[in-house]
């Protein structure tokens, strides 16, 4: 993350506190990935149809951490756009050219989604046990299977070219089209009687994930467009007084959190499924595809405690803040090497699924040769000129 020259931090600092996080989501998300690549288990929380019950804490809490890592991304991605735009313009790029420049990224972003990531998850999948292949279980009847799936990247991608053209508004803004489209998730997502609704196909894009009309919304692009939109106003807070910014961030994260504590516990309104019983992982199991507005609060308000306090204990001066930041540093490249590494070791080693002592070591192992593959990346790309492609990675 590059910041520009305020508060006496000269132009091209990076802040080290963003690095780890991000590294930090990296390498839970891992985990969440190896589950389903070599354990051949995974969780579900849609809107209608499959929701996950769970029969351990283990099983829970090891799907739960994983929650903090896509609303991660975008706030992150959002944070960073704001950075990144500040700083351009601090060094003499003019407003079309970092709109372009984001653009660019945010379209290799969908195209690397359709070619790499996509093709990753399918090996996964189809070398597991037939049933896993089918996936029935939010297939709409009558409706083609999907042709094409909308996974994480492409909404990160989406995402950066819809804000290529509206960086350069002001926080304000971007904090009306933050609210408006976590609202309109939460008002509009029917409920889950309506499985076998045929929703259009813009619907199914930009609001509902779903398969339909030859598509796999995972990651529907309004929602989680929010969420990145949430970053760029805390991006460009971060860009007006930095100092400020970090000092409200636990205030604002623990808000965030015990709002969504509040909407769960009274129910209805922001949690599109309510809990099926009284128990404790009932009440934190929400509904991800699409995100509730209760998952969004608690998630993102739960990496903005974080955030706050790698920034207060200066997390970074130490080895194991220096290991996750390499991670934070190199995030798309390790991302798709993280997926074609353990979808390989599951197609080879693990069709048949493992346990989760296995899931965990596996998972452990395969971080060294994906740090050292972080690093040595990191490395390359800096050496590049500031407005390569390869940076993007």
């Amino acid at each position: 993350m590059i910041v520009a020259g305020h508060n006496g931090h000269p132009a091209g600092d990076r802040l080290p506190s963003i690095d780890i996080l991000r590294g930090l989501i990296m390498v839970v998300m891992a985990l969440d990935h190896v589950s389903l690549m070599v354990g051949r288990f995974h969780s579900s929380e849609m809107w209608a149809g499959a929701w996950t019950r769970y029969s351990s804490g283990l099983a829970f809490l090891t799907r739960f951490a994983s929650h903090f890592c896509a609303p991660g991304f975008f706030f992150l991605m959002g944070a960073g756009l704001s950075l990144m735009a500040s700083s351009k313009a601090a060094g003499g790029w003019s407003a079309g050219r970092i709109s372009r420049h984001i653009l660019v990224r945010g379209l290799l972003l969908i195209a690397v989604s359709t070619l790499v990531e996509v093709p990753a998850f399918l090996t996964a999948i189809l070398s597991g046990p037939p049933d896993a292949a089918s996936s029935p279980e939010f297939a709409i009847p009558g409706l083609t299977e999907p042709r094409w799936v909308l996974t994480v990247l492409f909404s990160l991608g989406a995402s950066m070219a819809i804000s290529s053209a509206l960086i350069r508004f002001g926080a304000a803004v971007w904090a009306l089209m933050a609210v408006g489209a976590l609202l309109m998730t939460a008002l509009t997502t029917p409920g889950p009687e309506h499985f076998d609704t045929p929703y259009g196909f813009t619907r199914t894009v930009l609001l509902l994930s779903r398969r339909s009309h030859g598509v796999f919304a995972q990651y529907p692009v309004i929602p989680w467009c929010g969420t990145a939109a949430l970053g760029v106003v805390f991006g460009k807070w971060i860009v007006a007084d930095r100092r400020a910014a970090f000092r409200s961030l636990p205030w604002i994260g623990l808000s965030a959190v015990a709002l969504a504590l509040a909407v769960r516990a009274d129910g209805g309104f922001g949690n599109l499924r309510d809990p099926r019983d009284g128990s404790w992982i009932e009440f934190l199991n929400f509904i991800k595809y699409p995100p509730a507005l209760v998952f969004t609060l608690f998630m993102v308000g739960g990496n903005a405690l974080l955030l706050a306090g790698i920034e207060r204990t200066r997390f970074w001066a130490n080895r194991a803040g220096q290991f996750l930041r390499v991670f934070g540093q190199a995030p798309l490249a390790y991302y798709l090497a993280h997926l074609w590494l353990f979808a390989i070791v599951g197609a080879v080693a693990f069709r048949d699924g493992a346990g989760y002592l296995t899931v965990y070591l596996v998972w452990v192992a395969g971080l060294v040769p994906l740090y050292l593959f972080a690093r040595w990346y990191r490395d390359f790309k800096m050496g590049k000129p500031v407005d390569s492609l390869w940076r993007v990675l």
